[in-house]
């Protein structure tokens, strides 16, 4: 029997609140990463080229001092009990990166075997004692092309959490969209329908008003779940 929708989600400021990528490599290579991420947020670069780019500049301490700094960050709260409302939905939830594997493990890893599937880009040796970042998701545009990771694990309605620009792609091709900025942003310039959200109360109720999760319980006044679906309410028009 298949799910009724299938929940792809980011992991750097998506399940956690602050951009752990961005913080890690901003740490080990402030220049660069700046300069970096300003032409990639500029369209100048993608985000094949800006990876490489970063690997190249980067070495195994390097890569040491960023998984010292993962610890710093913890998933978002209200994570948890949303894969909890997913699992009695019967939705498989897909953790897909743009970022490094042994970064997303370092917060993830007691949480592994609830997901589906965890897609990241690896990092391997490179000649000369340097670092690479490889996936079998690559193309010309991406090293981990999400859209494809859709292609591949997708059933029912395909459902996309992201917030910035490795989400993008996934997010053309998505049936319901969750974004917070920049990523909205984007999609409102590009008119692709959205909803913006706060925490993953928010998702949750969308889904249940979509009919893909089984309702809640009624929630306090007051409440932070009370709060969520104030927040998800169509607006008076």
């Amino acid at each position: 029997m298949h799910p009724p929708a299938t929940v792809f989600c980011d992991f750097d400021g998506t399940v956690t609140r602050e951009d752990s990528f961005d913080a890690v490599a901003g740490a080990v290579a402030p220049e660069l990463w700046g300069r970096l991420k300003r032409q990639l947020f500029a369209f100048e670069l993608n985000l094949r080229e800006a990876m490489a780019q970063l690997a190249a500049g980067l070495g195994p301490p390097d890569l040491a001092v960023m998984e010292a700094h993962m610890d710093r960050f913890s998933p978002r709260p209200g994570f948890l009990p949303f894969l909890d409302a997913l699992d009695q939905g019967g939705i498989p939830f897909v953790l897909v990166s743009g970022g490094l594997e042994p970064l997303v493990e370092r917060v993830l890893g007691p949480h592994r075997g609830r997901l589906h599937a965890l897609v990241a880009a690896q990092v391997v040796a490179a000649a000369g004692g340097g670092l690479e970042f490889a996936s079998p998701w690559s193309d010309g545009q991406e090293l981990v092309a999400k859209a494809r990771v859709l292609d591949r694990y997708g059933r029912g309605r395909r459902v996309v959490i992201g917030d910035s620009i490795t989400d993008l792609g996934m997010a053309r091709v998505a049936d319901l969209v969750f974004a917070r900025e920049p990523l909205c942003d984007w999609l409102s310039e590009r008119g692709i329908h959205h909803h913006r959200w706060h925490d993953f109360d928010d998702v949750a109720n969308v889904l249940r008003s979509e009919g893909l999760l089984p309702p809640a319980a009624v929630a306090a006044p007051g409440s932070p779940a009370a709060d969520a679906a104030a927040r998800s309410a169509p607006a008076a028009g």
